[in-house]
């Protein structure tokens, strides 16, 4: 379902009850973040999905931003849009992040656990992990209520750096918490500005006159195929002889060779 200023409440309300099950997944997550605590929360998420062998390929694609894939019969790997904002990019890594590992949590608490097959509610809930991830226990609320500036895109701007979070998903957060302290002009002025889209080069020139770093919201455009092109060499060495190593890897090569390609227009077209 696409959050829109018609369904925002609708969403408000899934997210609340959805609530508790997340907070338990965000639990379940904590523990494998010990030993990445000290950095940035997006850098923790990459770490998780490089353990998954992240692949990181830019699609010109706007509304795809990532995905899960089975490769073989027993390995799912994660799969980034590169050519995606930074920022979208880091919502997204935990977005997969909950889809990787929501089967493995449902055995600690399966008694919490809802099992929902319905594609819409399962995509809440990874969305709603996301956020809360990002945004964590920090005070989003107050942050914005404390900024000086008057215009409500330039205060959502510098939000968006700060949390290193998407349009949608900051204003998602702030009319939550601003619903639930009944903060009635908020959810209006919010919900009013819901379905605005902006240009990265329109994002950008807001960035830059009210001096933010605006790397965030330009796409990387990474080509990061690494991790599965050494599994497979790897494999190569102790089995030289096996034919589909050897066919799995020509297509890995063939897959980073048109990225690259890819990468090149992308950038090209960006650029002119």
């Amino acid at each position: 379902m696409r959050i829109t200023s018609e369904n925002l409440d609708q969403t408000i309300e899934r997210n609340e009850q959805i609530a508790r099950e997340v907070e338990f997944h965000i639990q379940f997550i904590e523990k494998r973040l010990i030993k990445w605590k000290s950095l940035p929360i997006e850098q923790q998420a990459l770490e998780i999905l490089k353990e998954h062998h992240l692949i990181e390929i830019p699609i010109p694609d706007e509304n795809w931003g990532g995905a899960i894939r089975l490769f073989g019969q027993r390995k799912v790997i994660p799969i980034i849009n590169t050519a995606q904002p930074r920022l979208y990019q880091y919502f997204i890594y935990w977005h997969e992040i909950y889809h990787l590992t929501e089967h493995e949590e449902m055995k600690d608490h399966q008694e919490n656990y809802e099992i929902s097959t319905e594609f819409d509610f399962n995509e809440r809930k990874a969305d709603y992990f996301s956020s809360q991830m990002i945004f964590g226990h920090s005070d989003l609320y107050d942050y914005f209520l404390n900024l000086k500036q008057s215009d409500f895109l330039v205060k959502i701007a510098h939000c968006m750096k700060s949390f290193k979070a998407p349009y949608k998903a900051v204003l998602i957060q702030l009319y939550q918490i601003a619903k639930k302290n009944g903060n009635e002009q908020l959810q209006q002025i919010l919900k009013a500005n819901f379905d605005r889209r902006l240009t990265i080069g329109e994002w950008s020139s807001i960035f830059q006159e009210h001096s933010l770093d605006d790397t965030v919201i330009k796409p990387s455009f990474v080509v990061n195929i690494s991790v599965v092109k050494e599994a497979i060499k790897e494999e190569l060495k102790h089995h030289p002889d096996v034919e589909l190593y050897k066919d799995n890897l020509s297509v890995i090569l063939g897959w980073e060779e048109k990225y690259r390609a890819v990468q090149r227009e992308i950038k090209e077209r960006s650029n002119g």
